[in-house]
């Protein structure tokens, strides 16, 4: 997780909202790249989604994380087969 250091005592989390990380997915599926590349963003964007769910996984906060995942996963799929 990444942190912005305001003073000795305050830490600020950086983690991306759901709906951010939606429209960065959303972006990177109309980027012409090649499918090397696609795929690690893909991967990284994922891990990101996931990382962000997993820190809020004992709270309602968890469920737009989970929503994303399993929409990404099925435009992803979708992709790939189109291709």
């Amino acid at each position: 997780m990444k942190y912005r250091y305001l003073s000795r005592r305050s830490v600020v989390s950086l983690r991306r909202t759901a709906e951010e990380l939606s429209f960065a997915f959303s972006e990177l599926l109309t980027q012409p790249l090649s499918r090397s590349e696609a795929a690690v963003r893909f991967e990284i964007l994922w891990n990101e989604v996931n990382d962000a769910e997993q820190s809020c996984v004992d709270s309602d906060a968890a469920f737009p994380y989970i929503a994303l995942l399993h929409s990404m996963d099925q435009r992803w799929r979708f992709l790939r087969s189109m291709n």
